[in-house]
């Protein structure tokens, strides 16, 4: 036993303590190796196992039928590394154990690392984060919360041409206003409300030849590539105008694509004549057909996600089954080129459009074509179900059409100039949008077929819409300036002419209010006269008579007082004396009286004369006023007839020139600011690669620092492991010498033994000869037969006795020999151990000595990071600011493409 943890241990020890590679784990190095010991029988250069080469890092990279199988910076993510783990089927090697996990230790830390190829290679980051994007699959209900709409996006084409080319793709948002065309190597956004851009995509990878919004609207995609080179599909956020992901890596461009209504596959077909559906959470191949004998040409997924309608150039149609790639049916009935299918919003009905010019309706239980007929002369070149049950339609006829279902004709819309080759309708506004050969994309009420507008796939530059717009407007501000001048001056000749109006109408007002008071005022003034000149005839008439009898009172009276005085006694002559006299007083008090009311009244008559005589010369004069005044209205009321139209005229004219110069202002300002809005994207993007070259620098720096470390620690592990051997291996030295001295105690004492058995045997073989020699003498003496006996067995236990110990001696020399041989291999492993941790000890010094830099290069690499982190965030508030000052309610959500 003790041997053999001797030998263990020695073993170990002499192992080379593990080694601290300088370079990073890369693809040369130390997968490559792996790789030709467990994949390359069946994933090389002449043999490729699904497609997958597995001898270079070129071949790696591109993946295989499946697509990509690395993902940069995660072994999880990464298809490779799910299948040697045995975490995802089929698992590899086939029909065998994972790969020991130090080899998948090593792939894991490789691609969790950025998969480089060499040691001087740069690591890379992942593409992009993965989202979930699958939703909920309602065909034909309105998704809930907000449609998808964009946002301010980039309006800036990606390049302009003196000529615009065929109009390849048309696609229309089922629930929002916004329309998609392709142009050279971009998509244009449009507000089919306003007919306005909405935002710029870009297509570098070439030119478009199919565009699909997701069933909810979310979602964009285009199909397209470079002829006979690379077809791919590419999916955008509506709202955010950002890259979601893109799938596919075709020889040849892509002719047909959609998204299924639960947006979890991608389907692409083209000139390959394959089928190929692809998962878009992971963007592995989920399944492939190839049935078709001809170029695919259109490729649609069902609205409830079940089934994939696809066509060819030879008039093939077939089904398919969504989520198995099972054949579902194949539809016979067109004799060319199928050009495009389109679902009715039940997936119950699918409607083709084939060169043999026909529109065909097919139902999906029966597999049977239900209605048919031809709809372009020369050949349908594209059809749509409306979200009613309508069909749309184009062709080589120039025309686009409207039918029902029943393929009755609702419209005809006017002919282009050249062939018509795609149309879309928008649900939402009722408006069918196509485009021909020439470029020309027009824009008509689906009701009663009138143009409203048109569009472009080739939209001028902002700086060109900008230079277009600001020198139109002098010439607007200056026909706004003479508008309003001529409105100004016509407004100040109406308001004179109505200031007179309104003057002379307010003169005759009162003037004829004077005339109506002072009439009023005489009816009440000449009965007043009359009365006063009546009462005055009365008075004077009254004080005539009693002036007439007041001389005879006096006489009177003057006689009866001279009577009296002559009879002073004669009582009743006095008493007749006084009558008299005082009937004179009160006849003389009473003419007094009646004098000054004759006078009064007098006076009162003439007032009365006098105010009804003013009264008289008012009225007339008031009577003129008024004829004034009313000939005054007529004049101004003649005057102002003519001026009101024309007041209308130049207001509306001053009106429509200030609406058409402030338009112009704001174009000019819109512009400004979609191209403010460009710098700041394009220093957005700029700052986003300095930010990620900054984080792969720091990235780089860490795993630098990290990879250090972890040889730091490896040597420091082999030192302490060094340092226990070396223990172990002096306790166990202790413990053989110990041992070795009792051994060779237990050998003295055994030798011992040996030597008294030796001095009492031949004693013990003597008593015997002579105990024999007695019964030879005395041949019946049982008792010296008996001692005979004795002696034997005594004998014979003694040499057996003997023997045993003697075999113990060398047994017991020998395992000291072992022990001293173990003490002398526990030496040796000791000065080795000692050596090996002299020469770690050095390595792990200069590796601290060399940790210090990179400490400082990984704080550098960090600080620039966040430096960088920090840029990119005050670009991106930037956008931000720009964005809303544009359009203030705008507010863009990415996530919405999430679940």
């Amino acid at each position: 036993m003790i041997r053999s943890i001797v030998l263990s241990l020695t073993a170990m020890c002499l192992l080379p303590a593990v080694q601290a590679a300088d370079e990073k784990i890369n693809y040369t190095d130390h997968v490559r190796p792996i790789f030709r010991e467990k994949c390359f029988s069946c994933h090389n250069t002449n043999k490729k196992s699904a497609n997958l080469d597995l001898s270079t890092y070129s071949a790696l990279m591109q993946g295989g039928a499946s697509g990509e199988v690395i993902e940069r910076g995660s072994a999880a993510d990464s298809y490779l590394y799910m299948l040697i783990a045995h975490e995802s089927e089929p698992y590899m090697p086939p029909e065998s154990d994972p790969i020991p996990d130090a080899m998948l230790e090593t792939v894991r830390s490789w691609i969790d690392g950025g998969a480089p190829e060499t040691s001087s290679s740069k690591v890379m980051l992942p593409k992009k984060p993965k989202v979930d994007l699958n939703v909920a699959v309602s065909a034909g209900d309105r998704p809930q919360g907000p449609p998808a709409i964009p946002g301010v996006l980039n309006l800036e084409p990606v390049l302009h041409t003196e000529s615009s080319t065929a109009v390849s793709a048309i696609a229309t948002s089922p629930w929002a206003p916004v329309a998609a065309v392709a142009g050279h190597k971009q998509v244009v956004l449009y507000n089919t409300d306003t007919l306005e851009p909405a935002g710029i995509l870009r297509f570098p990878e070439g030119q478009i030849r199919v565009l699909k919004f997701s069933r909810n609207g979310s979602l964009l995609l285009a199909g397209g590539g470079r002829g006979g080179s690379k077809g791919l599909a590419v999916v955008w956020d509506v709202r955010s105008g950002e890259r979601v992901f893109e799938v596919g890596d075709e020889l040849d461009e892509v002719l047909g694509a959609d998204i299924s209504a639960d947006q979890e596959f991608v389907a692409l077909g083209g000139p390959q004549k394959i089928v190929r559906v692809y998962n878009t959470s992971t963007g592995e191949l989920a399944w492939e057909v190839a049935k078709h004998t001809d170029w695919i040409m259109s490729v649609e997924f069902s609205p409830d996600a079940v089934l994939l309608a696809t066509s060819d150039r030879a008039g093939g149609l077939h089904v398919w089954e969504t989520y198995t790639g099972r054949h579902y049916s194949t539809l016979l009935g067109h004799s060319s080129q199928v050009n495009d299918v389109s679902w009715r919003i039940d997936s119950n009905v699918l409607a083709s459009a084939s060169q043999d010019a026909s529109i065909k309706l097919w139902e999906m239980e029966g597999g049977k074509a239900i209605k048919s007929w031809n709809a372009h002369g020369g050949g349908t070149s594209s059809v749509e179900f409306c979200r009613d049950g309508r069909v749309v339609s184009c062709g080589r006829d120039k025309l686009t059409k409207l039918w029902d279902q029943n393929g009755k004709q609702l419209v005809a819309f006017e002919a282009f100039a050249d062939l018509a080759l795609r149309v879309s309708h928008c649900d939402e506004t009722n408006r069918v949008i196509a485009g021909d050969w020439t470029g020309a994309l027009r824009v008509w009420n689906a009701a009663d077929g009138k143009r409203l507008g048109e569009l472009t796939s080739n939209p001028p530059m902002l700086a060109t819409r900008l230079g277009q717009a600001e020198s139109a407007l002098p010439a607007a501000v200056e026909a706004q300036k003479a508008a309003q001048a001529a409105y100004e001056k016509t407004a100040a000749a109406h308001k004179t002419e109505s200031d007179r109006l309104a003057m002379g109408k307010a003169t005759l007002k009162t003037a004829q209010e004077m005339v109506a008071a002072l009439k009023k005022d005489k009816s009440v003034q000449e009965p007043a006269l009359s009365e006063a000149k009546t009462k005055l005839s009365e008075l004077q008439n009254q004080l005539a008579a009693l002036n007439k009898a007041l001389p005879a009172l006096k006489q009177a009276a003057d006689s009866a007082a001279a009577a009296a005085a002559a009879l002073p006694e004669d009582k009743e002559l006095m008493e007749a004396s006084a009558k008299v006299a005082n009937a004179l007083k009160t006849r003389s008090e009473s003419s007094t009286t009646l004098q000054k009311q004759v006078e009064s009244t007098q006076q009162d008559v003439t007032q009365r004369e006098t105010t009804l005589k003013e009264l008289l010369a008012k009225r007339q004069q008031n009577q003129k006023a008024a004829t004034k005044a009313d000939a005054d209205v007529k004049a101004a009321t003649a005057a102002l007839e003519p001026l009101q139209p024309q007041l209308a005229s130049t207001q509306q004219a001053a009106s429509s020139a200030k609406g058409k110069m402030q338009d112009l202002q704001a174009e000019v300002e819109r512009w400004k600011q979609f191209i403010a809005l460009r710098d700041e994207l394009n220093a957005l993007e700029q700052q986003q690669q300095v930010k990620d070259q900054q984080q792969l620098a720091m990235l780089e720096a860490e795993a630098e620092l990290k990879e250090h470390q972890v040889r730091i620690d490896a040597s420091q592990s082999a030192i302490s492991q060094y340092q226990q051997t070396m223990a172990l291996q002096q306790k166990l030295t202790t413990d053989l010498q110990s041992k070795i001295q009792t051994t060779k105690l237990q050998e003295q004492e055994q030798q011992a033994l040996v030597e008294k058995h030796q001095q009492a045997i031949p004693i013990l073989q003597e008593a015997l000869k002579q105990a024999q020699a007695a019964l030879a003498l005395l041949p019946d003496d049982a008792v010296i037969k008996t001692s005979i006996d004795g002696l034997n067995s005594a004998i014979t236990a003694k040499q057996q006795s003997m023997l045993s110990t003697q075999q113990a001696v060398v047994k017991t020399q020998e395992s000291v020999k072992t022990d001293e041989a173990a003490v002398a291999a526990a030496a040796t492993t000791i000065s080795t151990a000692q050596e090996q941790m002299t020469a770690e000890e050095q390595t792990l010094s200069g590796l601290m000595t060399a940790r210090a830099p990179l400490v400082t290069a990984t704080a550098a690499a960090t600080t620039a990071f966040q430096a960088a982190e920090q840029q990119y965030n005050q670009a991106a508030q930037a956008v931000s600011a720009r964005r809303s000052k544009i359009r203030p309610e705008t507010k863009i959500i990415p996530s919405t493409v999430s679940k």
